[in-house]
C-alpha cells in the first residue's frame, strides 16, 4: 500500500513544557492507523499541528499522498484532503444539524443564490443515515440532542464530500460519549472508508477498540514516539506497559484512614450522558479519587452530582438534605462546594477581581443595612488570599491577570470560605505548575483534615494516588472497581481503567 501521511523530525516546545520531540508517523492508505498515550504524551498537541491550530518548530517535514504538506497551516490540510473530528466536535449547539453540516461543507445554493434548504435537509439526513442514525431530527438545535447523536452529526459533516480526493480522516476520542451499539455503526463506516482507499488516524484511549479497528498503532510517551507496531504483533497488557513505560508491578503504598463520622456524601443510581449508574459513599474526612479514561463517565460525575448538568436519574445526598436535579445554588446552600474542570469558561469571571470571585458564592455575611459592605469583603477576601497564597497585586487585581495556578487556587478560596460538608473537585490541577499543583494538593488534605468529604475526579492517576484514601474506576459509564490500602498504586489504577466490560479482557 501507498503512504498516505507522512511526518518526520517534528517537535513543539511550549513556554515551561515540551510537548513532542522529533516525532515522526507513516500512515497507509486504506488502513487505520491508532495512536495511543497517557494524557499529556503529545496526542492532542500532533492533532492541532496537523489541523493547523499550532505551528510545528523549526525542522519538522510532512507529506500527503508524496505531495510536501506545510505544518501548522489548516487551510493546506483540508487542501490535501485531511478531515477532522475534533474531541469538543466543533459543533454549534443553537444551530440545527442541517445548518452545521452546511457551515462544514457549504450551502447548497440555486442561480440566485438562495440557500436549497430542502436539498441541505436531504444531504444531512443522507450522511447521517449512512452512519446508521436514522432517529436523529436534523431540524432541532444539536444541543438538545443526545451525546452520541451529536458526535454522529460532526462524523457525517466529514464525511460528506469523500468522494472529491479525499485522503485522511482524523478521529480524536470519537466514541467518548457513545455507547457500544453507536461505536459498532461508527466502526462500520470507518470499514467502508478503508475500502474506499481512505486512510483513517484513530486517536483513543479505549485500548480494546484500537484492537479491533486498528491495522498499526504508534504509542506515544512524554512527547516521543515509543514505537509503532501491527496490533497483531503486541497484546493488552504489553501496550499498556508501552504506554506507561514499564511493566505492571505492585508497589506497596501509603495506608491512609479517614477520619470517622456521621453524614456526607450519598450517590445513588445516578445516570446522564456516559454515565450509566453510580452508587457512591463519601464520609466525612475521607478523600475518595475518581478515575477512568475519556466516555468511561469519569467526566460526567462531578458536574452531575453538583447540578452543572441535569441528571436522567438517580439521586444525590449532602448529610441528610437531598438535592433537587440540577440545582447547584440548593448544592451549595446544602453544604456542597465544587471546582469545576473547565476554569475558564465555569469557574472564574476572568475580568471581575480577585475580592468578587473569592466571594461571589455567599455575600450574605457582609449584606447589612440593604448594603453590601465592600470593607468587610476585601478584608475577608485579603485574609484568604494569604492563607493560600494566592500571588495577586491586591484583591481588586482583575483576575484574568494571574496565573492559571493562582486561579485556580482562588476557586479553592472560594469554596473553602463556605466550609463546606461535602467538596467536590473536577481535575483540581490541570493546568497549573508543579509548585502549584502542591499546594492545591495540600489544600485538598487539610478540607479533609477539617471534616469535609472530598471527591476528586482525575485524569492524573499520581495525583489521585498522593491525596486519596480510595479510589473508584469508571469504565463503560459505571464503578467497575474501587482500590484501597497497598493496592492503590498508578500502575494498579492504569490497568483497571483501560480494562472494558464490553469486551470482558
Amino acid at each position: 500500500m501507498s503512504k498516505i501521511l507522512t511526518v518526520g523530525s517534528l517537535s513543539k516546545i511550549f513556554p515551561g513544557q515540551v510537548a513532542l520531540t522529533d516525532f515522526d508517523i507513516e500512515i497507509e492508505a486504506g488502513s487505520t492507523h491508532a495512536l495511543v498515550g497517557q494524557n499529556g504524551s503529545g496526542k492532542s498537541t500532533f492533532i492541532k499541528i496537523l489541523a493547523g491550530y499550532h505551528a510545528p518548530d523549526p525542522g519538522a517535514a510532512a507529506h500527503i499522498a508524496d505531495q510536501p504538506l506545510p505544518l501548522g497551516d489548516g487551510r493546506a490540510a483540508h487542501g490535501a484532503g485531511v478531515r477532522f473530528v475534533h474531541q469538543d466536535l466543533g459543533i454549534v449547539d443553537a444551530l440545527s444539524a442541517v445548518e452545521n453540516i452546511s457551515m462544514g461543507v457549504g450551502y447548497t445554493t440555486n442561480r440566485w443564490g438562495r440557500i436549497r434548504w430542502t436539498d441541505d435537509t436531504a444531504r444531512a439526513v443522507d450522511a447521517l443515515d449512512d452512519l446508521g442514525f436514522t432517529d436523529i431530527d436534523v431540524t432541532v438545535p444539536v444541543g438538545s440532542l443526545a451525546p452520541s447523536q451529536r458526535t454522529a452529526v460532526a462524523i457525517a459533516r466529514a464525511l460528506i464530500g469523500w468522494e472529491d480526493g479525499a485522503n485522511l480522516l482524523v478521529l480524536d476520542e470519537p466514541t467518548a460519549s457513545l455507547p457500544g451499539a453507536d461505536v459498532e455503526r461508527l466502526f462500520a463506516a470507518i470499514r467502508r472508508l478503508k475500502q474506499r482507499g481512505v486512510a483513517i488516524l484513530y486517536v483513543s484511549h479505549h485500548l480494546d477498540e484500537v484492537f479491533e479497528i486498528a491495522d498499526e498503532v504508534t504509542i506515544l510517551r512524554d512527547g516521543r514516539r515509543v514505537t509503532t507496531v501491527s496490533t497483531d504483533a503486541v497484546d493488552h497488557e504489553g501496550l499498556i506497559e508501552l504506554m506507561i513505560g514499564h511493566k505492571l508491578e505492585k508497589r506497596e503504598a501509603t495506608k491512609r484512614t479517614a477520619a470517622a463520622g456521621e453524614g456526607g456524601l450519598r450517590v445513588r443510581q445516578l445516570t446522564g450522558g456516559t454515565l450509566l449508574g453510580a452508587d457512591l459513599d463519601v464520609g466525612p474526612g475521607e478523600i475518595v479519587g475518581v478515575a477512568g479514561i475519556t466516555g468511561s463517565g469519569r467526566e460526567m460525575i462531578a458536574p452531575l452530582i453538583t447540578g452543572q448538568i441535569p441528571s436522567d436519574d438517580g439521586t444525590v445526598t449532602v448529610g441528610q438534605t437531598p438535592i433537587p436535579n440540577y440545582a447547584p445554588r440548593a448544592a451549595i446552600q446544602a453544604g456542597m462546594a465544587f471546582v469545576p474542570i473547565d476554569r475558564a469558561t465555569l469557574g472564574v469571571l476572568p475580568l471581575e477581581s480577585v475580592r468578587t470571585n473569592i466571594t461571589l458564592a455567599d455575600l450574605r455575611r457582609h449584606w447589612r443595612g440593604g448594603r453590601l459592605r465592600h470593607g468587610d469583603e476585601r478584608a475577608e477576601a485579603a485574609e484568604l488570599i494569604e492563607t493560600l497564597s494566592v500571588k495577586t497585586p491586591s484583591t481588586e487585581t482583575a483576575v484574568a491577570v494571574l496565573s492559571g495556578g493562582n486561579q485556580q487556587k482562588v476557586l479553592f478560596a472560594r469554596s473553602l470560605r463556605l466550609t463546606p460538608q461535602v467538596l467536590v473537585l473536577d481535575d483540581p490541577t490541570t493546568g497549573v505548575d508543579v509548585g502549584a499543583k502542591e499546594e492545591i494538593l495540600q489544600l485538598i488534605e487539610q478540607a479533609a483534615a477539617t471534616g469535609a468529604a472530598v471527591l476528586v475526579a482525575s485524569t492524573d492517576t499520581d495525583e489521585i494516588v498522593r491525596i486519596a484514601h480510595r479510589v473508584v474506576v469508571m469504565v463503560d459509564g459505571r464503578i467497575n472497581d474501587e482500590v484501597s490500602g497497598a493496592d492503590m498504586t498508578a500502575e494498579n489504577i492504569e490497568r483497571a481503567q483501560l480494562q472494558t466490560t464490553k469486551a470482558g479482557v
